[in-house]
């Protein structure tokens, strides 16, 4: 209580206590219950996003049930007399729609006089939550709405206790968004500063659904945070207003509910367009400078979501490749910013450049790092237009000179003797069931035992390192199958290995079967190899593309056909019985139950070979004893290799006849030829990349090695070297030395003649100049020293090199 209320409340605590409770000063008249059309048509099913705003509906009146403090309420008193002054939702609304401040006009008395606020829920949309500030600026006209500041000063007057400026969404779909996030995305610069200095909190976070990645539906993500819309929708006024305005500035480094800063909302909005990669590009590099000159010690591009990813892993794991490529090659000239460049060009001479590149994030040294997530991500769109781009290129190409190459051939050479071993054990193991031990100790049973223990040491080693890499990977289903399908059947042919071992110490004549399969996955798995060599390699990507895209699809479409057409035809090719019983009057039963070839009755019995022998003889054709037998004929048919004819008895001959040419049109001429146009279009489509996507499968195979157990015993392998690359001050970095030949670049970005690659005192020539191979020539002939003179005088080369921003230095 305050001392100077005489013991009564004073106004801030009155309206602390309202605030909990809000009044009421309707009467029965003035609540009609909603009507039947307003909730069929005004809001649509249950969870379907609705407009925030929209001229052709109202806003919904179905409030939920909530305690007021009826201030029309007198004992044993009835009161039918209407405010004549009364603000209600639809009145406050219409006035701001309308943009009209005179319409508002005793709001602040009625408010005060009946303890409401403009936050109260009768002034609020019941579905959304949308106050009539957040009206007003979705109404907006030539970015003003007059209403606004008139509804802000009242709500300041009223001492709300929740602050109109700051009230958000309250639903599902559009939870957490505030006018200020309204005030941005109407892209009103006045509006954000006037919301800004009533008090606006400029991390408020729009959460809802509607803010969200998601895979179906639409969806807005910017990143939840005001300053985070800013940037998304290209507005860098508002961005610099926002991170310097002298009331509430807003933190670069504050991250949304995804972890995500105002960095990795950019790279999520990018899609890759030239339009959209320009504004986002340039956006990127204004945000990092403004950290400079907010935090110079703050590293915005070292921040990580809550899936352990800054933005560099980020725009890797999602394909950005435009934005990907901007960050890893971006070069800023100027001095001031140059740290934050992660590309420096050390020298250039002609059209040759030699530019050096941070390998933060880049190196599978780091864990987590790029190339780990192009290597291992087949969910990862675009990631072999990614492993190309330098200095991804150039890295991979060195460690696979320097190391991986020798590793991987030595893995091969020690495979393929493997499997030759295991051939050769395969096809002079002995006939019997019993194992042959111990042997005669002789040259033949020494070598025979010797490659016993040759391939059982290797099926040991194979599950093991398998094993060991799918527990590194720990892959979804869809992953292992696009991606380590070759890793899986080397573990299936482990497995297989070992257990025919086990049955043949078990004396199972079983281990012969599970050997030839093992055997058979051996020679296979040998196509995995093929991708340490560029031709071969491209091959195998094909086959294992064309199986995995075309060929199980239409294995499964063919199935379907075939089961439906060897099963689905009970009994139209029966042979009449006086037949039937003339050659097998011993035999009650049709040996003969369908259509098509389709007998699903058993075959006949051994003692009745002799009368089913007359019977082919006399004419009649083969006959099958059940659904796999008669899927077989099915099969030959379709592969052209079947018998078109049909038994001369049928009963329904001709509708097996239909029937027959209706399979072979719908399996020999329409899904075969399908599945070849099929095959020719992902063949065609992998050929227009093919060499990248050879390298991309070359650089799965290089990190595995640099992972194997078998090598990791001197510890991990760090490419690059550990150099300062700062002007002024300390800036020590692992950086990779690349060298380019840019003959477009150095067409058309010549700016300084240098006859020595570290000299930078060469005059400078204009940089807006075109360029032209002619200029040379051109200013010899314009030059007024006589002709003895210039034969004296060294002409400018028709070549000129590319300037050094800055000192040029010798690293």
């Amino acid at each position: 209580m305050d001392k100077f209320t005489n013991g009564q409340p004073g106004p801030v605590q009155r309206n602390r206590l309202i605030g909990l409770l809000e009044t009421d000063d309707s009467i029965q008249d003035d609540k009609p219950a909603p009507s039947k059309k307003e909730e069929r048509s005004g809001h649509g099913r249950k969870g379907e996003p609705q407009p925030l705003e929209t001229p052709y509906q109202k806003e919904s009146s179905d409030f939920a049930p909530k305690i007021k403090i009826n201030l029309n309420y007198r004992p044993g008193l009835v009161s039918n007399q209407k405010d004549p002054n009364r603000f209600d939702r639809d009145r406050l609304f219409s006035a701001v729609i309308r943009g009209s401040p005179e319409a508002l006009q005793g709001l602040l008395e009625y408010l005060r006089r009946n303890s409401k606020f403009l936050t109260n829920s009768e002034y609020t949309d019941a579905k959304t939550g949308k106050t009539c500030l957040m009206k007003a600026l979705l109404n907006l006209k030539n970015g003003r709405n007059d209403t606004i500041p008139v509804l802000l000063e009242i709500d300041q007057k009223t001492q709300n206790p929740r602050p109109l400026v700051n009230v958000s969404c309250s639903d599902c779909f559009y939870g957490g968004q505030t006018a200020l996030h309204i005030a941005i995305e109407k892209r009103s610069l006045e509006m954000v500063k006037l919301l800004v200095e009533n008090g606006a909190d400029v991390h408020a976070r729009a959460h809802g659904e509607f803010f969200r990645k998601k895979k179906e539906g639409v969806y807005f993500y910017f990143g939840e945070l005001p300053l985070s819309l800013a940037a998304c929708t290209n507005q860098l006024d508002v961005v610099d207003y926002l991170l310097n305005n002298p009331h509430q500035k807003a933190r670069l480094q504050e991250q949304d509910t995804q972890g995500n800063t105002v960095l990795h909302a950019l790279v999520m909005i990018a899609d890759d367009t030239e339009e959209n990669t320009k504004f986002v590009s340039t956006t990127y590099v204004e945000i990092l400078k403004a950290g400079v000159k907010l935090d110079p010690t703050c590293k915005l591009e070292e921040i990580v979501n809550y899936d352990g990813l800054n933005p560099l892993q980020l725009a890797a794991k999602t394909g950005k490749v435009e934005i990907f490529r901007h960050i890893i090659q971006r070069e800023i000239k100027d001095p001031v910013y140059r740290h934050l460049s992660r590309k420096f060009t050390e020298w250039t001479y002609g059209p040759i450049h030699v530019s050096l590149y941070d390998l933060a994030s880049l190196d599978s040294f780091e864990e987590n790092s790029v190339l780990e997530i192009l290597a291992y991500s087949s969910d990862t769109p675009n990631r072999y237009k990614m492993v190309v781009l330098e200095p991804l290129n150039k890295l991979l190409q060195q460690k696979w000179e320097t190391f991986a190459s020798k590793r991987f051939y030595f893995s091969f050479v020690s495979y393929l003797s493997f499997m030759i071993i295991f051939t050769a054990i395969a096809y002079y193991q002995p006939l019997r069931v019993k194992p042959s031990f111990p042997v005669e100790f002789t040259a033949g049973g020494f070598l025979w035992v010797s490659g016993l223990i040759i391939i059982l040491l290797g099926g040991i080693y194979l599950i093991f390192a398998q094993s060991l890499y799918l527990r590194r990977r720990r892959q979804s289903l869809k992953t292992m199958c696009s991606d380590s399908c070759i890793e899986i059947l080397i573990f299936i042919q482990a497995f297989s290995l070992l257990l025919s071992a086990v049955l043949y110490g078990a004396s199972s004549e079983n281990y012969v079967a599970v050997m030839v399969f093992s055997l058979l996955l051996g020679w296979v798995n040998t196509l995995y190899y093929t991708r340490g060599f560029q031709r071969t390699g491209i091959y195998s990507v094909m086959i294992q593309k064309t199986i995995m895209r075309d060929l199980l699809r239409f294995l499964l479409v063919y199935m379907i056909f075939l089961f439906g057409f060897a099963a689905g035809e009970p009994c139209v090719s029966c042979v009449c019985a006086e037949l039937h019983k003339a050659l097998f009057p011993e035999h009650s039963e049709c040996l003969f139950p369908t259509a098509l070839v389709t007998l699903m009755g058993d075959a006949p019995s051994v003692s009745h070979n002799k009368s089913l022998a007359h019977l082919e003889s006399s004419g009649s054709h083969a006959m099958y004893g059940g659904l796999l037998s008669v899927s077989l004929e099915l099969f030959k048919i379709t592969i052209g290799m079947g018998d078109l004819d049909f038994q001369e008895h049928a009963r329904f001959r001709y509708f097996v006849m239909l029937l027959l040419l209706l399979f072979v049109i719908l399996t020999y001429i329409l899904l075969l030829n399908m599945l070849i146009a099929l095959m020719s279009e992902t063949v065609t489509d992998i050929s227009g990349y093919s060499k990248s996507v050879w390298k991309l499968q070359r650089a799965i195979a290089i990190l595995e090695i640099e992972k194997a157990w078998l090598w990791r015993q001197g510890g991990k392998r760090r490419s690059g070297c550990f150099m300062s690359v700062g002007l002024n001050k300390k800036d020590e970095r692992w950086c990779f030395r690349v060298e380019e030949i840019k003959w477009t670049d150095w067409a058309k970005d010549v700016g300084v003649l240098k006859e020595e690659p570290g000299n930078t005192s060469d005059s400078e020539i204009n940089p807006e100049e075109p360029r032209s191979w002619k200029r040379p020539a051109q200013k010899a002939a314009r030059a007024a020293a006589p002709e003895e003179q210039s034969l004296l005088q060294p002409q400018p080369a028709a070549t000129e090199m590319v300037p050094l921003q800055g000192k040029a230095r010798e690293l």
